[in-house]
């Protein structure tokens, strides 16, 4: 019982915080994309607090159609700006917001694991609820967090006409059957209830059963390389069940890690500059918000964000399939 206590302890001190590290890596904004427009837009979270986001478009977006962007753990929406650029570029309106306990948005932490698809579904719903939207066709892109969330969002909301995941883990549970291995096997139950009493009514779900009962098309893409979602676990299971479904395509790259839609460049100059963030972090060298500003300042953010046009051809072919 003292051993489950700490590692429920530990868990919690890495999974359920905020994420309001500004400084940590560097986030573009509208102005650096000229003619990039934005709207803020906010709605509230199934625990009444607000979730902030903005509307992103091009002069003249794709009459009835929004992609809604779902980004990762650990940071906001703008840490995905060069993605959101990408679908705006393609025409696309597009709407993405902070999840609950990241950056702008509220909430006391970031919910655990469950917590994005949660918010997905408050977003979807206020959407649908928009005059200006009512008509629309909504599409759903994700990134790991996110990726699960746009998987799993398909079984509570069947209007959704596409969606793209990125890197996404299936479902929470398998989350940790990665994560708790060896001796930490035990561990698994307990931390899975935590999840529950945070996320009771979306800790259960499981993309298999999600995606193969959607009428979306689906696209799912991941790195065979990947070390945060591990493509023998997830990519693999979602294959062995979704293979012959029409419905879903499967699209592996190698050598991406876990960022499939960054081009080969980008994804090596982002390794050195994380291995080199995290020997100054031990150092004790990036304390201060001035100290990171100066480390980021060093690096080409253009160069570390650079993405895979083979990729998003892709994508894009993919959201405008009729």
């Amino acid at each position: 019982m003292i051993f489950q206590k700490q590692i429920e302890k530990i868990y919690k001190s890495n999974i359920f915080v905020r994420n309001d590290n500004q400084y940590g890596i560097f986030y573009f904004g509208p102005d650096d994309f000229p003619g990039l427009k934005s709207h803020a837009y906010c709605f509230k979270a199934r625990a009444g607090h607000d979730l902030k986001g903005y509307f992103y478009h091009y002069d003249n977006p794709i009459p009835g159609r929004l992609v809604v962007f779902d980004h990762g753990m650990g940071n906001g929406h703008r840490a995905y700006m060069r993605e959101i650029e990408m679908l705006c570029k393609a025409g696309f309106l597009v709407y993405s917001y902070d999840h609950t306990g990241c950056m702008a948005s509220g909430g006391e932490n970031c919910g655990g694991f469950a917590q994005s698809l949660s918010d997905l579904d408050c977003c979807l719903t206020a959407l649908k609820q928009e005059e200006t939207l009512k008509d629309y066709r909504i599409s759903v892109m994700g990134h790991s967090w996110g990726g699960f969330s746009t998987m799993n969002i398909a079984a509570l909301h069947p209007e959704i006409t596409h969606v793209v995941s990125m890197s996404g883990f299936v479902s929470v549970q398998l989350m940790l059957e990665q994560s708790f291995t060896g001796l930490l096997k035990g561990y698994r139950g307990g931390i899975m209830e935590l999840e529950r009493q945070a996320n009771s009514d979306y800790a259960d779900f499981d993309a298999r059963k999600s995606l193969k009962n959607t009428a979306a098309k689906v696209l799912l893409i991941y790195s065979a390389d990947d070390k945060i979602v591990h493509k023998g676990i997830h990519f693999d299971a979602l294959q062995q069940v979704l293979a012959d479904c029409v419905h879903v395509r499967f699209l592996l790259v190698d050598g991406k890690n876990h960022n499939p839609s960054y081009g080969d460049d980008a994804v090596v100059y982002k390794d050195a500059f994380f291995a080199e963030y995290t020997k100054a972090a031990k150092k004790k060298l990036l304390d201060k918000p001035a100290q990171q500003e100066e480390f980021m300042a060093r690096y080409d953010w253009h160069r570390m964000t650079e993405q895979d046009d083979e990729v998003w051809n892709e994508i894009i072919s993919h959201l405008k399939t009729e």
